[in-house]
């Protein structure tokens, strides 16, 4: 979702104008029914950034980009614009990082200020209250682009955890979700990414205290700490479940832009 004016995010990485609407709510909600559980693993070897660490009892989920079940949501939901053409696509070798075909391209045109998410679930990691997520993206047209917002759910009981983020690209600012208050600073900047070339980008976050913590983001392996805390949302209904989302906002234009997203691993702890 995205708020193009002011600032933030969701749990992990959300855009939107004023924040998620009543009906963006109840798409990602779609994620707490059950059904498409992950198989993870323990935590490998893998580097990770400068400053980022996980135990290595640490569970993993790797190439979120490739799991099935992905859904789209879009319009209200997305908090913006309809765009005229729209689409994921996984398994493309030209938008893996070795030519393995395991990337997925995300892509929108048409609208200006068009906003379109996809989401799915992760495997139940109930215990979780630390999660790493780690990712490499490539746009072709950056200037193209008015936001990136990426996001980590967590149901925890009654209380939803939202790490949603959101890379601004017209302001410079990296911003995250506080429910009923919408979009804010996190104190940290966007970077962002070149044309047709690789970007690392790595997302800590934490429940602390009963709220979500967003603990630091790099990117291309240069950390940016933060210490910024925002409240959960309360539910009716108990779950205890995971997952991500990742949002395209369009920029004032028709011409639209394509996003080829590899390497997307999220460790939980």
């Amino acid at each position: 979702m995205k708020n193009r004016f002011l600032s933030v995010a969701t749990l992990f990485l959300a855009f939107g104008s004023n924040g998620f609407a009543q009906s963006a709510k109840a798409s990602i909600e779609q994620m707490n029914v059950p059904g498409i559980l992950r198989t993870a693993t323990t935590a490998t070897t893998t580097s990770l950034p400068p400053g980022i660490t996980v135990p290595s009892t640490a569970v993993v989920t790797k190439n979120v980009q490739t799991l099935s079940g992905w859904q789209i949501c879009i319009a209200s939901c997305a908090n913006g614009a309809v765009p005229k053409t729209y689409k994921m696509t996984q398994h493309v070798a030209s938008a893996s990082q070795n030519n393995d075909g395991t990337g997925a391209t995300l892509y929108e045109s048409g609208t200006a200020f068009g906003d379109v998410m996809w989401h799915d679930t992760l495997a139940q990691n109930s215990s979780a209250t630390h999660f790493v997520m780690d990712m490499y993206i490539k746009i072709d047209h950056p200037e193209n682009v008015q936001a990136l917002e990426i996001a980590l759910l967590k149901r925890n009981g009654s209380y939803w955890y939202k790490g949603s983020t959101q890379c601004n690209y017209k302001t410079g600012e990296f911003r995250g979700y506080s429910p009923g208050h919408g979009w804010v600073s996190l104190g940290a900047s966007c970077v962002k990414a070149q044309a047709n070339t690789w970007q690392r980008v790595t997302l800590q976050f934490s429940i602390t205290s009963g709220r979500t913590s967003f603990d630091g983001v790099s990117f291309n392996s240069v950390l940016q700490p933060m210490a910024a805390t925002l409240a959960p949302i309360h539910e009716s209904t108990t779950s205890q479940t995971m997952g991500v989302h990742f949002q395209l906002d369009n920029a004032n234009t028709t011409t639209g832009y394509t996003v080829d997203v590899d390497n997307w691993n999220v460790y939980s702890w």
